[in-house]
């Protein structure tokens, strides 16, 4: 079973033998992933705490534009030590809740489809 396309049937004596092949190919394939994700910047954890910098830079604002949402308390945001921190998760999460909706979701029987 060491190669993919040799076929072999299986049999209560290979079955050991065919298990553990299964779990390196599995193993094998859980390294790639990882590499995959890495790779991609997924699987990162997104919920730490960041700061001002990596504000600015998620929610494309100037220091002056964050710090006015700061001090209006119209971004979610924490403070430590004079400090204002922020978690990304939770920037991504008030940006989505101001979505626009589209035409076709405020006039559904208005479609093109309709017409």
């Amino acid at each position: 079973m060491n190669n993919v396309t040799e076929k072999e049937e299986l049999t209560l004596q290979n079955v050991p033998k065919a298990v553990n092949y299964l779990i390196n190919e599995i193993a094998e394939m859980r390294v790639l992933l990882e590499h995959i994700e890495s790779q991609l910047g997924l699987g990162v954890d997104k919920h730490r705490p960041i700061g001002v910098e990596d504000a600015c830079r998620i929610l494309d604002q100037t220091k002056n534009g964050i710090n006015k949402l700061i001090r209006t308390n119209a971004v979610p945001h924490y403070v430590k030590e004079n400090k204002f921190y922020f978690f990304e998760d939770e920037l991504v999460k008030w940006v989505e809740s101001s979505r626009v909706k589209t035409y076709a979701e405020l006039h559904p029987s208005r479609n093109s489809f309709n017409r």
